[in-house]
């Protein structure tokens, strides 16, 4: 774990950095396929090269993709949660809920009770926080964190990247539920509506972690 300070508009804010080993990559990758090959997950939308393929194998390793990057994100954060000496209930983090309609509501919870939920970037162009709309709306949590791994492209197109190549997690910063109702703004960034903020406008995470 390092901690670094950056600026952000009149402010400078702290985020810090965790790295990511073989084991983490192992593990997040085991889960994601558990889940996608097994079509246990509701299939979201794809980008439309992949939806035009008939190529069943591309459309699973974009599944895959999306499903590893994303544990591997709440990894990131709770091994940061971890070297901050936190104690944090991680009952359900690897289970594989049966039905597609049947998912953890959750990623995390403070120690006073509020919902956390990590959103986690990959690819060099994301700079964004981005919840899917119906999410936000429907299960909405307390408090969305956004994570950064350090992939690098392999295939801009279908929008693949290096999976093994990732030795970092980057852990932005957070913003509140209605700070992000209030200002975020809304886009279909070609996976369906989603409210985005750009990384820059995120608090610092320490704040968030004072409550763990």
């Amino acid at each position: 774990m390092e901690k670094h300070t950056e600026k952000r508009g009149d402010y400078n804010v702290s985020y810090y950095t965790v790295a990511i080993d073989q084991h983490m990559r192992n593990i997040a990758l085991d889960f994601a396929k558990r889940i996608i090959l097994s079509d246990n997950q509701y299939s979201r939308l794809l980008p439309i090269e992949v939806r035009n393929s008939k190529d069943v194998s591309i459309q699973h390793k974009i599944e895959i993709q999306r499903t590893f990057m994303g544990k591997l994100g709440e990894m990131a954060f709770l091994k940061l949660l971890q070297e901050k000496n936190k104690e944090v209930n991680i009952d359900g983090m690897f289970e594989v809920f049966e039905g597609q309609g049947n998912v953890d509501s959750f990623d995390f919870q403070t120690s006073t009770g509020f919902y956390v939920d990590v959103k986690t970037g990959f690819r060099n162009i994301h700079k964004r926080l981005l919840i899917n709309v119906d999410q936000f709306d429907n299960i909405p949590k307390d408090f969305y964190v956004a994570v950064k791994v350090d992939a690098l492209d392999t295939d801009s197109r279908l929008k693949l990247v290096d999976w093994d190549d990732i030795s970092t997690a980057k852990i932005i910063g957070y913003a509140d539920y209605s700070y992000i109702k209030k200002n975020a703004s809304v886009y279909d960034f070609g996976e369906g509506q989603a409210r985005w903020l750009y990384y820059e406008k995120l608090m610092g995470i320490d704040r968030l972690l004072s409550m763990f």
